[in-house]
């Protein structure tokens, strides 16, 4: 077990000491964060995963959990709904229920409240555990973020100094790497024009704003619709390489259910790497069940997207690397 102590994005807490111990990697700050990050522990094989890994079920009842998404039904979940529909939580002998996600929905609270298990989110979940909130990364899905900012064409921002003095949509608890960048880029947050994010593509197309925060899995597509020519403007562009979607719990699911959590990790993970496999035939699915209101050229799209940031040909999926999450604590 690893713990890492880091420090918010902010102006005020950019100062970190690196200590040593016997027993855990300690980071310090003005605002300490600590984030408990589980490789290799007693009850998580780090064996490739198989369909051998997952336990099956031998005929008792199913427990129910709970796993909170962090938006609407795409393909960014496909690994989820490809563990229940191909019965891989069933053998696990778990009955998992999907939330959406929406505006507004603190993923970390809802875990740790004990309204989900189970939850999907980014690597602001070190923010998360700043204020003090127990949570547990699993594994992370997305070895690379989706997070981009992008911009018209006619608005003439091509790189971070561009941005200087224009107005630029972010999330309050997201945005996370794009202000990293920014302060790499020895960029202030009051050099920008911050404007709350509208969750959607408008404000950009009507040009409400210069720069708007999104992911490289829908946003282009979005714009490509439009006809509206785009600069995309990448924090990993900018030595800013945070991993994407993490599955994670609480330490209390972890204490009283350890079993659960192993299996339903399991499960998850062979849902994805069936996924990965078999986009079309899951893309056939989130249309049947999930979100109809979406189009086939949008999911295939998000899939070739989402399948650039985990690159599952050449890393397993759910690894995770200790040095790469002290680079993304400091």
């Amino acid at each position: 077990m690893i713990f890492h102590e880091g420090t918010d994005l902010t102006e005020t807490c950019q100062q970190q000491i690196l200590n040593k111990t016997s027993t855990c990697r300690v980071f310090h700050g003005q605002a300490a964060v600590y984030l408990i990050v589980i490789f290799f522990l007693g009850f998580i094989s780090g064996a490739p995963v198989t369909g051998a890994n997952a336990a099956v079920n031998s005929g008792k009842s199913l427990e129910k959990i709970t796993l909170q998404l962090k938006w609407s039904h795409q393909f960014q979940f496909a690994g989820y709904y490809a563990a229940i529909e191909k019965g891989y939580y069933r053998d696990a002998g778990l009955e998992v229920d999907l939330k959406e996600g929406k505006p507004g929905v603190n993923i970390a609270e809802e875990v740790v409240s004990g309204r989900a298990d189970f939850g999907v989110d980014m690597p602001g979940l070190l923010l998360e555990r700043q204020k003090g909130l127990p949570i547990v990364i699993l594994a992370t899905i997305f070895q690379h973020s989706p997070e981009i900012l992008i911009a018209r064409k006619d608005s003439g921002i091509e790189s971070p100094q561009d941005l200087i003095g224009r107005r630029v949509e972010l999330r309050p608890r997201g945005s996370i790497e794009t202000q990293a960048m920014l302060l790499n880029e020895g960029i202030s947050l009051k050099d920008i024009d911050v404007i709350d994010h509208s969750w959607g593509i408008d404000a950009l197309i009507n040009k409400r704003v210069d720069a708007s925060a999104g992911y490289i899995t829908d946003r282009p597509f979005l714009l490509d619709e439009k006809g509206i020519p785009y600069t995309i403007i990448r924090p990993i562009t900018y030595g800013i390489n945070f991993y994407g979607d993490c599955l994670f719990t609480s330490e209390r699911e972890i204490t009283e259910h350890p079993e659960r959590v192993k299996a339903f990790r399991e499960a998850s993970l062979l849902g994805w790497a069936y996924a990965m496999e078999n986009p079309d035939e899951i893309i056939d699915i989130i249309l049947d069940k999930y979100n109809p209101g979406l189009s086939r050229e949008f999911l295939q799209f998000e899939a070739e997207a989402t399948r650039k940031l985990m690159l599952p040909e050449f890393i397993e999926i759910g690894h995770m690397n200790p040095g790469r999450w002290r680079h993304i604590a400091d």
